[in-house]
């Protein structure tokens, strides 16, 4: 397969379809992202494309339709003034040079009422945001607050509790905040007996 460019007074030069391969290599970019349930995707994408184009990529994989709510954080940048990928701005002047590049998914605006959220689906993304941020001491939560939060994700995670099923220790594997106190796990374990 050839191209034909024309060139000024009436000239015309052929690209090979391999020299057109090898400019496509140059102008994409893998963007590896972190999604909200700690695992990583990768998406290529062209580094001229705007901003917008990668956020719909990654909404399209998560099957994501209220997508007002979310962003792309850039994950080099230091957590006290984070900066967001513009959808407006292509993405080669908001990344830096190399690839691949790392990006955080993550909620931008946070709603005061989760029940104006539509999707089931857009209700979990919130839930996994929060259970980051409460993990990572990014949201400060008091203790029994804490406490509480956890017994709701566990009974999310692993249903109804079953004296059978859930020994002591069940919850060792979990962390909930930050510098977890063994007897935190009993008082989540309580708490869990009674949903």
């Amino acid at each position: 397969m050839t191209a034909r460019f024309r060139l000024p007074a009436g000239r015309t030069y052929n690209v090979r379809a391999s020299e057109l391969a090898r400019d496509r290599q140059h102008t994409e970019v893998v963007c590896n992202i972190l999604l909200l349930d700690n695992t990583v995707q990768a998406f290529r994408v062209n580094k001229h494309n705007q901003g917008q184009v990668l956020l719909d990529v990654v909404f399209k994989h998560l099957d994501l339709t209220e997508r007002d709510y979310f962003g792309l954080q850039l994950a080099d940048e230091s957590t006290d003034n984070p900066r967001w990928l513009d959808p407006n701005k292509p993405i080669r002047k908001q990344l830096k040079r190399g690839s691949p590049h790392s990006l955080n998914f993550r909620v931008k605006f946070f709603v005061s009422d989760p029940n104006k959220l539509q999707e089931e689906y857009t209700r979990y993304q919130y839930f996994l945001q929060i259970k980051q941020d409460i993990l990572t001491g990014r949201l400060p939560c008091p203790h029994n607050t804490a406490a509480l939060l956890a017994s709701y994700a566990v009974q999310s995670e692993l249903g109804d509790y079953n004296h059978s099923e859930n020994l002591p220790g069940y919850l060792s594997d979990y962390s909930f905040i930050p510098s977890q106190p063994q007897d935190f796990e009993k008082e989540i374990a309580k708490l869990h007996q009674q949903h």
